[in-house]
């Protein structure tokens, strides 16, 4: 089967290359003169049109690295403005962060009022502040401690702290600790003391003055 259409594939071809044959000879000597120069033109323009076709394929390509590069320089631009924009932002909310007070004496006395009764509002219960009279420095920004005692219960320990995050004026957590109460006497028997949570917090000031500023 194979080889019957093999020979009928090249009965085809001779046939065909016959009838051309046939027909360049019977044209003129002026036709073959035209039909050879048109070949030889052929043969010549062929590379000029590959020449120009990947001319313009570089072209194209340096066109789409050219508008690439620049939607990229947009792009970064967009980045840098939203930032920038950002930054701003947070540098003015900061200029707005901390709680004002004429020294840290007085400010911690404020400040430790405000704690105690953000505790009672969240419901905590055996609350103490352990005195401090220390403050921290970092960079420009004091900050004042304040630690917190009361009784392991989670929910108002939890609820105290979503309370004073609302403070716009920030706080921060240096230690969160907690000691579980004593196993019963006896199975059944209610714990004999309640377990006891620890918070150390500091609030960040402005416009305090330091012993350096006082007259």
């Amino acid at each position: 089967m194979a080889l019957t259409i093999l020979r009928q594939l090249r009965a085809r071809l001779l046939s065909q290359w016959a009838a051309v044959a046939a027909r360049l000879r019977q044209t003129t000597q002026r036709e073959r003169l035209l039909l050879a120069a048109l070949g030889v033109g052929v043969l010549v323009y062929a590379p000029v049109l590959a020449w120009d076709a990947r001319d313009r394929a570089e072209v194209a390509y340096a066109e789409a690295l050219a508008t690439r590069e620049a939607a990229e320089r947009d792009r970064q631009r967009a980045l840098s403005a939203r930032s920038s924009s950002a930054r701003d932002l947070a540098l003015e909310d900061m200029s707005r962060w901390g709680f004002e007070g004429a020294n840290a004496e007085t400010l911690r006395v404020r400040l430790e009022q405000d704690v105690q009764m953000a505790a009672a509002d969240a419901g905590m219960t055996g609350v103490t502040l352990v005195p401090n009279d220390a403050t921290n420095q970092t960079g420009p920004v004091t900050w004042i401690p304040i630690e917190v005692q009361g009784d392991l219960t989670w929910t108002p320990t939890l609820n105290f702290l979503d309370e004073i995050a609302g403070w716009p004026e920030g706080f921060r957590v240096t230690r969160f600790a907690f000691e579980r109460p004593p196993p019963p006497a006896f199975e059944g028997a209610p714990p004999s003391t309640a377990g006891r949570i620890r918070l150390e917090l500091e609030f960040p000031t402005r416009g305090l003055l330091t012993e350096d500023d006082t007259p």
